[in-house]
């Protein structure tokens, strides 16, 4: 599968690079983090969701404390992830932090569609239940906010 071969590709070239080579500016966010992130984001294609929960909860773990977007989207991911393993749950307790408050700085165009895919999958996938129920008062409560 290419996708797979492509990831095979970059996961070489980035354990044969030398992190002590300079690197040009608008490439000096790629480290380890975002590599686990964008493995996650294709095995999520894939239909792998396992996979991708584990790559995401590796590259939340060694994302850079000040990449605080990137933890957002990446976390929104792994809410999906969850989810896509009928963990609805657990997928709640992660996405529901990630809702900005009244007065916080709303969330950008992407990670703000991933939580409206969210909150469409979560009303297929547990509809009623508990958890459910607190994900769509939050939600309607705080999407003004997105």
């Amino acid at each position: 599968m290419a996708a797979l071969r492509s990831l095979e590709n970059a996961e070489k070239a980035y354990e044969h690079a030398d992190p002590q080579d300079g690197r040009p500016a608008w490439a000096s966010f790629y480290d380890r983090a975002e590599l686990d992130g964008l493995s996650a984001l294709v095995m999520s294609d894939l239909g792998r969701h396992d996979e991708a929960e584990a790559h995401l909860h590796r590259a939340l773990s060694r994302l850079r404390p000040d990449y605080r977007r990137n933890r957002i989207y990446y976390s929104v991911h792994l809410a999906l992830a969850q989810l896509a393993q009928g963990e609805a749950e657990q997928a709640v307790a992660t996405a529901l932090p990630l809702l900005p408050g009244p007065g916080e700085e709303p969330l950008g165009g992407r990670t703000s569609d991933l939580l409206r895919q969210f909150d469409r999958m979560l009303k297929q996938v547990a509809p009623g239940t508990r958890s459910a129920v607190k994900w769509a008062d939050c939600y309607a409560e705080r999407k003004k906010e997105l």
